[in-house]
């Protein structure tokens, strides 16, 4: 029995919702559970805003949650929570207290307030609407609700990232079903699943792909020296696309389409970077290498002279090295000082991708927590770098508790969706607020 792809809204006991201010740039995505679903969440990165996401440890009181919310806005934006709130208590859903109904409501925002107009952020009303469409069917990946102002690839700030979106990606065998829904906010870039980069940073004239990696590399000791120029390698990795199937057999693939690679040498790169060696020269060139050999193996005996010299060296220094060191242990200071944003030497605004995974595979609340810790090294595949200081990335688990799984498989299995629902989450985006898409970029 294989896995076949299947709607993320497909899966039982779940209702998924959308609302957005497409011309603010904001929006909120909501997953209702009217039972409550056995719950989990792992919140990494230096700057998160959420809601209680406590009331998921292990250890607390509260087994299942009504409600996780994925909303925009920054710490405004957690406003939306209330709103959902309000909207399953006047459902009768929640929590029982006494004679009250009290929703376990539970809630992450990202950032996205340097798109559109800043001044608008979900609220109480969005995060209602965001119910409403929940109930009614009205849910999409794209640029829909908390994906509606995201965008990745931002180490030199706005002017260079890329327009990314809600992603989702599900999947059943006809008994266990697992899906996830990714707002994709990254600092860093979005890569596929054959590690291609599919969204991030752009070039000057934004053109291609120039990937945050290669660039950051340059800011290790502070604000780094110039940018390398842009010259696009001919076989660079955004001139690939993927998508998404289903074989003969019903298993899930990742589709690898190559498009057509531009080779942008020039007769004159050409000139000068290609020699021919003819025929007719084959002795000449044989006894210079000869030559050359007597050279190298004078070089490599005064090199392998010199590299004992300096062990013997190091080996003398190696007790007043820790000294220093010990000294240093001492006094009491902190190893690192933090850094401010000021000082990194670059324009950057605060990031953040969201995450919520759906089953109904058999979970203790532990394991719920467990698996959303595994689940992280989906977003460490799909974006590079990832967990920043300037990321709050949160990922939820839900889960309506009907089939046993095995632990571990069902985690490899969940991994794998969640890096797909991200991947989606930026081949799903479309051009907006002055920002590029994936779609068009990549095949240029």
């Amino acid at each position: 029995m294989g896995f076949k792809r299947i709607d993320v809204r497909d899966i039982d006991g779940f209702k998924l919702g959308n609302a957005e201010n497409q011309s603010a740039g904001t929006g909120c995505t909501v997953i209702i559970s009217e039972n409550g679903a056995v719950a989990g969440v792992d919140v990494r990165g230096g700057g998160p805003a959420t809601r209680e996401t406590d009331l998921l440890k292990s250890e607390n009181t509260v087994q299942a949650v009504n409600a996780v919310v994925l909303s925009g806005g920054s710490a405004f934006g957690l406003e939306a929570g209330s709103g959902v709130m309000k909207y399953l208590e006047e459902k009768g859903i929640g929590f029982k207290v006494g004679e009250r109904n009290v929703p376990i409501v539970t809630q992450a925002s990202l950032y996205d307030l340097d798109v559109g107009s800043g001044d608008v952020r979900p609220d109480l009303n969005m995060g209602a609407q965001a119910c409403i469409n929940a109930y009614e069917g009205i849910f999409d990946h794209g640029n829909h609700g908390a994906g509606t102002g995201a965008s990745v690839g931002k180490f030199y700030g706005m002017d260079r990232a890329m327009k990314s979106a809600l992603g989702t990606f599900a999947c059943s065998d006809d008994v266990l079903e697992v899906g996830a829904i990714t707002a994709v906010n990254a600092f860093g870039d979005v890569y596929n699943g054959n590690n291609n980069i599919i969204a991030g940073l752009l070039s000057k004239d934004k053109e291609y792909i120039k990937g945050s990696i290669s660039v950051m590399k340059n800011h290790v000791h502070g604000e780094g020296g110039p940018e390398a120029p842009d010259i696009r390698d001919p076989f660079k990795n955004d001139e690939i696309v993927v998508t998404n199937e289903v074989d003969d057999d019903g298993d899930v693939n990742t589709e690898i389409d190559e498009l057509s690679i531009k080779h942008d040498i020039t007769d004159q790169q050409n000139s000068a970077d290609i020699q021919t060696i003819k025929t007719s020269d084959y002795e000449a060139v044989s006894e210079e290498i000869e030559d050359n050999k007597e050279d190298s193996r004078s070089e490599i005996d005064e090199i392998e002279s010199k590299i004992k010299e300096l062990r013997a060296e190091l080996e003398s220094n190696s007790e007043h090295h820790d000294t220093l060191f010990k000294e240093d242990s001492v006094q009491g200071e902190p190893d690192h000082e933090p850094i401010p944003v000021e000082e990194m030497g670059y324009d950057v605004p605060f990031n953040t991708t969201l995450s919520c995974l759906i089953t109904n595979a058999k979970l203790t609340k532990t394991q719920a927590n467990k698996l959303a810790s595994i689940l992280h090294d989906g977003f460490a595949r799909a974006i590079k770098p990832v967990h920043g200081t300037l990321d709050g990335d949160a990922i939820f688990v839900m889960t309506t508790n009907q089939v046993e799984v095995n632990f571990d498989a069902f985690a490899a299995l969940a991994t794998d969706i969640l890096q797909y629902s991200v991947i989606d989450g930026a081949l799903a985006a479309t051009d907006a607020y002055g920002l590029k898409a994936s779609r068009s970029i990549i095949g240029k």
